[in-house]
């Protein structure tokens, strides 16, 4: 098994040009314990991994991101999920954290699910495109069903509710855009 965080470090201090004694001159720790986080077995506290991240000047994200020049990879496992309605809504954001004013969403939902969309500050956008089953959003009250392969677009800060009213799982993705 890889650790995500041991990788990203001697990456990033790689392309850097760091040694581990500089880096860890620059995030306040001992160089044993940046040796020790470069390390498979390791498990830093997430206050040394920001230490270092803010040395590297990248975000956490970045950090444990597989990353080139010019493609950024995450790994499923390192996707945050959210589950709500006893577990029939799950949310995994697919795009990078540290992608600030875009937000991708994997959306499932099980029949009879019914969950209350949380408010995107003023002046987002969000697209919901239906892959599979039937989807129903409700939008300031008013309800929408949205059928595979349809879209429905409405402004991110207004009340929003999903659900699926049906007796199949609803497969979709949710885009996010916040100016």
């Amino acid at each position: 098994m890889t650790n995500p965080i041991s990788e990203g470090i001697k990456r990033l201090r790689s392309q850097h040009k760091l040694t581990q004694t500089k880096l860890a001159e620059l995030a306040e720790i001992p160089r044993a314990t940046l040796a020790n986080m470069e390390s498979e077995q390791s498990n830093p506290s997430i206050s040394l991994v920001v230490k270092v991240a803010q040395a590297l000047g990248v975000s956490v994200d970045d950090l444990i991101s597989k990353q080139s020049a010019h493609v950024t990879e995450v790994s499923r496992k390192n996707m945050p999920v959210i589950q709500l309605d006893d577990g029939k809504f799950s949310s995994t954001r697919t795009s990078p954290i540290s992608t600030q004013n875009l937000q991708i969403n994997d959306i499932s939902m099980m029949p009879n699910c019914y969950s209350k969309g949380l408010p995107h500050p003023e002046g987002s956008h969000e697209l919901f495109l239906c892959l599979e089953g039937s989807a129903m959003i409700e939008v300031q009250g008013e309800k929408f069903t949205v059928e595979a392969g349809d879209l429905i677009y409405f402004h991110g800060h207004l009340p929003h509710c999903y659900g699926n009213e049906g007796l199949k799982p609803v497969h979709a993705v949710a885009v996010v855009f916040m100016a």
